[in-house]
């Protein structure tokens, strides 16, 4: 029971699985509606090189543009009209921001997927706590009205 118990807690860490915990993409708005992108490192604080970046629409997952971290520099990029995605890609995966808004707004807006996937690990590893003490709540208590 305590390992079937230990197996389901580790299935509930794959809360924390969607995020890389090293890196992490800074976003810097300027004047223009221009934003200023560079990708560091948590711990050193060093600047990344030779990533690639690319903003994404929301709307219909088009490219919007796509470019690479170069010289330690940031990337300068026009902040498009519609709500859009900013990947950086790392080796096997992605670091992915939503996009800042313009000054005047985005002329099209999509809802919201920010933190969409720890919501749903959350809502299962949840669940599957549950099922293992109603299940083996109900054994013990079988087993306990058995010996009297």
């Amino acid at each position: 029971m305590f390992i079937k118990f230990v197996a389901i807690l580790l299935l509930s860490s794959t809360l924390f699985a969607h995020k890389i915990e090293g890196l992490t993409l800074l976003m810097t708005p300027l004047e223009n509606d221009m934003v200023a992108i560079e990708g560091r490192m948590k711990g050193s604080n060093k600047k990344l090189e030779g990533n690639k970046i690319a903003l994404i629409s929301m709307i219909d997952k088009r490219v919007l543009f796509e470019g690479f971290l170069e010289g330690g520099k940031a990337l300068h990029v026009k902040i498009p009209d519609e709500s859009y995605w900013v990947y950086m890609y790392v080796g096997d995966q992605d670091v992915v921001e939503e996009g800042i808004a313009p000054e005047g707004g985005f002329s099209q807006i999509a809802t919201s997927q920010k933190e969409r996937a720890f919501r749903t690990m959350f809502a299962l590893s949840l669940g599957f706590i549950l099922l293992f003490f109603s299940f083996f709540g109900g054994r013990y208590f079988y087993y306990l009205k058995k010996l009297r």
